[in-house]
């Protein structure tokens, strides 16, 4: 819960149905770091080993929960402890149950400790497909990535929301020389964060006045290879890690940047660039993150998940001078203030649920 991506998403997705007045409670888990709970959000502190996400006080609450006669029940991603006990649960109450796997049947993800996965799918996943009277899909890659794993049961596309929030100031930032492209999100391999530093490489030098800058949680000790990589190319001048951010801290780093990158392998639906746009900028990301929006609404560059690639749209993106810049930013901010405000989506997701009853 204390990440962004998937838990910021149910969390978003939860207050959005709240505030269409419908009831809803959310169940989740907490590492070490827990912050401040949100209303109608129940966390437990995990144990065991951290990709389990085992945390033993969460199923007695679900059950509790079920028992007590919810509607529907939803499972956000896959594979890990709270779908096991979760599922569980739905299935001994006969209670409809729901599927958000967020990009977890793309083929780079799949391809991921397989094995494991597959360990899952016999244990309890399998089961819990059966069971899922509804799947809600990012987009329509998803939709049929979710078909191709035989799922017969419906099948609806909403994707993730953002609060659109106040008009962004003029990009500035007190004593920052440089302008910035800034990197925000889990320092992990699917990121692609080795590609972008690959690219910046061929850039740094024609791009002086310009700095990269990474912000996000590490995971998997990626961010110690990340930084080797940039001393082995000589770009410590020019690569600053910032660590975490979040809430205005998250806002800051976005309104002091001028570009944001995301060069990721794989995603099922960004957050991340819904919230750039919602703060005018523009966006560089590959086309593995499913938002083809970015071209169609000439709200950045989108390029293939290589180093070539992304270093094209780059130094398409830091020649295209403020202006250039600044327009783009806008056409992004018009997108997901017209097709992304959560609740228009809620509502819709609220619909397709009340079927199911």
């Amino acid at each position: 819960m204390e990440g962004g991506g998937l838990g910021a998403a149910a969390r978003q997705l939860h207050a959005a149905l709240a505030g269409l007045g419908h009831e809803s409670r959310l169940l989740t888990t907490t590492g070490e770091a827990r912050p401040e709970p949100f209303p109608g959000v129940q966390q437990f502190a995990r144990c065991g080993p951290a990709k389990l996400f085992f945390a033993p006080g969460l199923a007695p609450a679900a059950a509790n929960w079920i028992a007590e006669g919810s509607a529907v029940v939803h499972g956000h991603g896959l594979y890990v402890y709270p779908n096991a006990a979760v599922g569980r649960i739905a299935r001994r109450h006969a209670t409809p149950f729901i599927y958000h796997p967020h990009g977890m049947f793309e083929p780079w993800i799949l391809a991921r400790s397989a094995f494991k996965k597959g360990v899952a799918r016999v244990l309890f996943e399998n089961a819990n497909f059966r069971h899922a009277r509804l799947w809600r899909a990012l987009t329509s890659r998803e939709a049929d990535q979710i078909r191709a794993q035989g799922i017969t049961a419906p099948v609806v596309v909403i994707p993730n929301g953002i609060d659109l929030g106040p008009p962004p100031q003029p990009r500035a930032s007190p004593g920052q020389s440089r302008r910035q492209v800034l990197f925000l999100g889990r320092l992990h391999p699917k990121k692609g964060l080795a590609l972008l530093v690959e690219a910046w490489s061929h850039l740094a030098r024609q791009a002086a006045d310009w700095e990269l800058v990474i912000a996000g949680p590490d995971e998997l000790g990626h961010r110690a290879e990340i930084e080797a990589l940039v001393r082995a190319a000589g770009l410590t001048g020019s690569v600053r890690f910032v660590g975490p951010v979040t809430g205005e801290a998250k806002r800051a780093r976005l309104l002091a940047a001028d570009v944001f990158i995301l060069p990721s392998h794989s995603e099922g639906f960004s957050v991340a660039i819904l919230e750039a746009m919602a703060a005018g900028l523009p966006v560089v990301a590959t086309t593995a993150c499913n938002f083809p929006e970015i071209t169609a609404a000439d709200a950045g560059w989108e390029c293939e998940p290589t180093a070539v690639g992304v270093g094209q749209a780059l130094a398409q993106a830091l020649a295209a001078g403020d202006d250039g810049r600044r327009e783009r930013g806008a056409h992004g901010r018009a997108l997901v203030g017209a097709r992304y405000a959560w609740p228009q989506l809620a509502a819709t997701l609220h619909t397709e649920c009340l079927r199911l009853l």
